[in-house]
């Protein structure tokens, strides 16, 4: 029997390595032929499990060959971090007849940040409302690869806002009411972005903005992609008349708008930089620029005339057209393991719903430790 079983072995093993000699048989039999088979026979090559086939394919994918003489990837896969946030903004919304900023106190903010491999998550707390419950959350969270990468974006505020300048036809009440708290403004954004990195075979986005890989040798890459944001402002007139009311003067607010929300559809493209000027050191800078559509789903339409073209024109690109820009710098020390650095970003968003423009200047100023593991 066992010659038998022996000379099917060898048929089967000839048939796999020449293709010239084929063997059938049922299953039962191949099942018993396969207990006299070798381990390391290509006969029992086993097929792996979805999770481990996924991990690879997103492997290749994530971390694609690099030049090594500019780019030193780290076999580090987790990351910790400590940062410290300092964040300051300007909030305007112009409409017919009226123009008013504001903007809130300078914020600072402590958190925790955690990375593994291409994800990146973090968290900052107020420092003044760490055991109080405030209108504002600041949520982040990225997804950084050789190629490209993805940023998740969560913001909501109110409540904080004091106003900067207020204009109401010809009259400025801004001496008036400059650096009073007015809590009837509340933004909020959320936002999904993704973008390609051209050059990523010598160009480290991560090195400048995650840490992960070290720049050995200076470069640049062109950078784009497309992000999906949902916006949304109210803005509480009652209460901006019954400030100025209290201040003796007589204010009728006007019905402009209560709040407005939309969906944002962008594309986006830019330049992004690393300078390496001295071992394990680097400054690295960044700017894009973004076109996108607007959905509106707002209180408020346009009073435009149906018979206006110039005007039909200058509406939609009030309603529908928005604009906005992001540009960010780094500087930062990282030996491989240990790395401390400080960055500064800034970002434009500019919408309207054809009745109003909202433009939204956000600054923020990072510095941060931390270390590969």
């Amino acid at each position: 029997m066992r010659i038998g079983f022996l000379i099917i072995y060898l048929s089967l093993t000839l048939s796999v390595q020449a293709d010239t000699i084929s063997v059938v048989c049922d299953t039962d039999t191949a099942q018993d032929v396969m207990r006299y088979v070798p381990e390391n026979s290509p006969l029992h090559t086993k097929k792996k499990n979805w999770f481990v086939r996924a991990y690879q394919f997103m492997d290749k994918v994530l971390s694609p060959p690099r030049d090594s003489a500019y780019i030193d990837v780290q076999n580090y896969n987790w990351c910790a971090e400590a940062q410290l946030t300092s964040r300051f903004e300007l909030y305007e919304i112009d409409g017919s007849g009226f123009n008013i900023e504001v903007s809130p106190a300078m914020r600072t903010r402590i958190g925790p940040f955690f990375g593994w491999r291409w994800a990146f998550l973090g968290y900052n707390f107020d420092l003044k409302s760490i055991f109080i419950n405030s209108d504002d959350t600041d949520l982040g969270g990225s997804v950084y690869s050789a190629a490209f990468g993805i940023d998740l974006f969560y913001r909501r505020v109110g409540g904080n806002y004091k106003i900067r300048r207020l204009v109401v036809g010809d009259k400025d009440y801004s001496d008036l009411l400059h650096g009073r708290a007015y809590d009837g403004i509340h933004t909020g954004m959320t936002r999904i972005s993704f973008y390609y990195v051209f050059n990523y075979k010598h160009y480290s986005h991560q090195a400048a903005f995650s840490q992960t890989n070290r720049q050995l040798r200076s470069a640049g890459s062109p950078v784009a992609g497309v992000s999906y944001a949902h916006n949304r402002a109210s803005l509480n007139w009652e209460k901006l008349a019954s400030m100025m009311n209290n201040a003796n003067e007589g204010y009728e607010p006007p019905k402009v708008f209560q709040t407005m929300k939309n969906d944002e559809f962008s594309v986006t493209g830019g330049y992004a930089y690393n300078w390496v000027f001295a071992k394990n050191w680097l400054a690295a800078a960044e700017m894009t620029g973004g076109l996108g559509y607007l959905l509106h789903h707002s209180d408020v339409e346009s009073d435009s005339k149906p018979g206006d073209m110039f005007a039909q024109i200058e509406t939609f690109y009030k309603k529908n057209i928005a604009f906005n820009g992001n540009m960010r710098v780094a500087l930062l020390y990282n030996n491989g393991p240990w790395f401390a650095g400080t960055q500064a970003v800034m970002f434009y968003y500019r919408y309207g719903n054809g009745a109003v423009m909202t433009q939204n200047l956000l600054g923020s100023v990072y510095f941060y430790v931390g270390c590969n593991f």
